[in-house]
């Protein structure tokens, strides 16, 4: 099983560059689009939450339009239109079938529907930013670094259960490994804008924005962990060999990155 997360992982890895730097600029809200239906229809339909066929297509359709409204700069009342139209259908299935559909059903799937690609498009807004094709690569390496170093801490000190009822294996010690990982890893990455790219970071943000999106990724991982146990399933689906469907990779992106964006607009965390 590890052998085959670590071929997979460097596959990704590429595949993240390539879409990132070298496609179209299209490309990357039609891959955010594609990969935000694909997390939605895990969440709805392997938890067997959605069993309704036009409950779940008006969901993708609503969540892969997210990303091209958010890219093309669609006016909002466009988007607003889009939201009403989307309400409006999931509360006539309801009560056209409401000893089926409870009301629970149709938050949740609106919930998901709008969360799931709004927050992936934190990554393609601040790439979008100045200097957004360096700034976001902090989107990636706190929930990445985190991943790999609470896995490592906790196989070498991990002897205090975090949460067990929600995710037996994690550890207090490989939590706060992971956040150990993810501040050095990140500094690290400030250290070569300074000395390669000639920027002037502010160290002290970077320190504190990685060890909050540590802290918000871990709770991102936990979150669809406590989803997962309530629906008694062990992995949202099988798409990626070794790590399981998308929400089991990039749930932890799912909540860092939008922390990226608002700490990046906030305050100037590199300059020129």
């Amino acid at each position: 099983m590890m052998k085959t997360r670590v071929i997979v992982s460097l596959f990704l890895v590429p595949l993240l560059f390539v879409v990132l730097y070298f496609t179209p600029p299209w490309v990357l809200p039609l891959t955010i689009s594609a990969v935000s239906m694909l997390a939605v229809h895990e969440l709805l339909g392997v938890t067997n939450f959605v069993k309704k066929f036009r409950i779940m297509a008006y969901s993708l359709i609503f969540t892969g339009a997210v990303p091209i409204y958010d890219y093309f700069d669609i006016p909002s009342e466009f988007m607003l239109l889009g939201t009403f139209a989307f309400i409006v259908l999931l509360f006539a299935e309801g009560i056209l079938d409401h000893k089926n559909i409870t009301y629970e059903i149709v938050g949740g799937t609106f919930m998901a529907s709008l969360l799931v690609p709004t927050f992936f498009c934190s990554v393609m807004r601040v790439i979008h930013m100045e200097n957004g094709e360096f700034l976001v690569l902090f989107a990636f390496i706190i929930p990445i670094m985190t991943d790999i170093f609470a896995m490592i801490s906790g196989i070498v000190f991990g002897k205090h259960k975090l949460i067990p009822d929600i995710s037996p294996k994690k550890t207090i010690e490989g939590s706060i490994g992971g956040i150990v990982g993810a501040v050095v890893f990140s500094v690290v990455y400030g250290l070569i804008l300074h000395y390669i790219f000639g920027f002037r970071v502010n160290f002290s943000l970077i320190i504190l924005l990685s060890m909050a999106g540590s802290v918000i990724g871990q709770l991102g991982d936990l979150t669809f962990s406590y989803i997962k146990r309530g629906f008694k399933v062990k992995d949202f689906g099988a798409i990626i060999p070794g790590h399981g469907g998308i929400l089991d990779r990039f749930d932890s992106l799912l909540f860092v990155a939008p922390l990226v964006e608002v700490t990046l607009k906030t305050f100037a965390v590199i300059w020129k």
